[in-house]
């Protein structure tokens, strides 16, 4: 499959005239929380010919593609800078993970960096904690009441993407650091889940590798018990303004200035 995804992310670079700076695994595989029929969310970093970034005419910013189970997403370099610098959890994510498809190294200043590493030093040093506590808290609340307090869709997989939020906000406050990737790796060093919650969550993952995720089920009190005391509170997270872009504006102006053939 590894081989599939390199073929179709060359095909996205001659198509579009980009230049992929790193390409990586998202989603559940990332997490280790994949099943055998899941799909494979691949997400990437690329950038244009200089020249394109000076046209009247904007060029739009994304690339979506999709290939029977393949579900491939690409951002330019600036799009996914200013994400990141607003401390954007999938944009930290995507430089987290561990399943890479493509990387790029490049000279500067007579020096060779990998953006990737690059960029992750940066932000694990420069990250707003509580621009990052909201988001992951924002998006147990949005899974939480859009599917599981309705009764909308009451599924393991809904109650792992919830929890999975709380548990990283917790993360954050708890240990002052960005969360592993690896879900079960971040709920095997947290100390302030109840345990009966967090052996409720490591068995949800070994039903969800089954297959079993999307069953219908009935709604997990103990779950959703603790995530209406999780969203009542208003904890106390530091917070700073990340103000020095100079390290990561230098690197940009580096990569634009290379050529993408």
């Amino acid at each position: 499959m590894k081989k599939e995804i390199n073929k179709q992310l060359d095909i996205l670079e001659e198509k579009n005239g980009i230049k992929i700076i790193f390409a990586v695994e998202t989603g559940s595989r990332a997490w280790r929380m994949e099943s055998k029929d899941s799909d494979y969310d691949v997400r990437f970093v690329y950038y244009r010919p200089i020249n394109d970034y000076l046209k009247v005419n904007k060029l739009r910013d994304v690339i979506e593609y999709t290939i029977e189970d393949i579900d491939i997403v690409g951002f330019d370099i600036y799009k996914f800078t200013r994400l990141l610098l607003n401390s954007n959890p999938s944009m930290i994510e995507w430089l987290k993970s561990d399943i890479l498809y493509k990387r790029t190294f490049f000279n500067t200043k007579n020096k060779i960096i990998e953006p990737k590493e690059f960029m992750l030093d940066f932000i694990e040093r420069k990250y707003n904690p509580i621009a990052l506590y909201h988001h992951y808290r924002s998006m147990c609340k949005k899974n939480y009441l859009k599917y599981l307090k309705t009764r909308d869709k009451v599924t393991y997989k809904k109650y792992l993407y919830a929890m999975r939020g709380l548990v990283n906000a917790k993360y954050v406050i708890k240990n002052r650091n960005i969360p592993p990737i690896s879900f079960s790796q971040t709920l095997s060093v947290i100390d302030s889940i109840p345990i009966e919650v967090t052996n409720k969550l490591f068995e949800i993952i070994t039903i969800k590798k089954q297959g079993k995720e999307k069953d219908k089920q009935v709604n997990l009190p103990e779950f959703d018990n603790y995530i209406e005391s999780f969203l009542k509170l208003d904890d106390d997270v530091e917070s700073k303004r990340l103000m020095d872009y100079k390290e990561i504006q230098d690197m940009i102006y580096e990569i634009v200035h290379q050529k993408t053939d």
